[in-house]
């Protein structure tokens, strides 16, 4: 099943649990939201927020948007590391009477644009194992059908969770490993399609966020903290003035004891 991101603005506005956030810019912008999805794979209750963030200003480093986007150039991966903390109070009302074992959530933002220099789906996705998708995965999580009638069901969930959850759940690009559950941690992996029609089976470009340390994470707490992490590069850690003179010192040491032995072999 995949995610129709465009759904969420709308999604937001009529959420039963009463969250904020119905502003959530929609992908047929180009630059949509930075949204947490988090929802009960039983009942089908949802919550949505809004991350105060868009997909072009989360961009992992060194990634441009495509033309036509703004060329703006990422710079949530760098060497110094990164940490974005978000809460909201609403969570706990979401949260309220539910089994916290069934809830699951992601992180996603997306770009719909299908006319212009810039007209090339992107997916910005958080997912607990590794992802590799195609063009077509992109393009029809971006903008698919909205009904799973006649779809498969690989994330299990109950009639009344499929039916509350068909505007956000098609097709095969959120497998029930690739979501999270409550205090776990995923990844964050960004995908642009090579080519806005045609062979739907090449696959995208792919970053996973991430910097010479190591990967980003992303994790949702039970009590509603979305954090995103990155550690700093360790910097080679220089030699103190000490152990440099203490080490010349050696050196000439050992100078001196050859030069006294070979002055004594000469006069030997």
């Amino acid at each position: 099943m995949k995610l129709k991101l465009k759904m969420i603005a709308a999604a937001a506005a009529m959420a039963v649990t009463g969250m904020a956030h119905a502003d959530l810019i929609p992908t047929t912008t180009g630059n949509s939201s930075l949204a947490l999805l988090a929802f009960n794979a039983i009942t089908g209750v949802y919550y949505v927020r809004d991350l105060s963030y868009t997909l072009n200003t989360f961009l992992p480093s060194s990634v441009t948007t495509l033309p036509g986007d703004g060329g703006v150039t990422g710079d949530k991966s760098p060497e110094a590391g990164f940490t974005f903390v978000s809460s909201d109070a609403a969570f706990a009302s979401f949260l309220a009477g539910q089994n916290t074992a069934d809830i699951r959530w992601t992180v996603t933002a997306g770009d719909a644009l299908t006319t212009g220099a810039g007209g090339v789906d992107r997916l910005l996705l958080a997912s607990s194992t590794p992802l590799t998708v195609s063009n077509g995965t992109v393009r029809n999580a971006i903008g698919g059908p909205s009904s799973l009638a006649g779809q498969n069901n690989p994330m299990g969930l109950s009639t009344t969770g499929a039916t509350v959850l068909a505007p956000f759940l098609q097709n095969n690009i959120l497998q029930a490993n690739t979501l999270s559950l409550l205090d776990g941690v995923s990844n964050l992996f960004y995908f642009a399609a090579t080519t806005q029609t045609g062979a739907s089976s090449t696959l995208a470009t792919q970053t996973e966020y991430g910097n010479s340390a190591g990967f980003a994470t992303v994790s949702l707490a039970s009590n509603g903290t979305f954090t995103y992490a990155l550690a700093p590069a360790v910097a080679a850690v220089p030699l103190p003035a000490a152990a440099w003179l203490l080490g010349s010192g050696l050196v000439g040491l050992g100078g001196m004891v050859r030069r006294r032995k070979a002055a004594a072999v000469v006069a030997a």
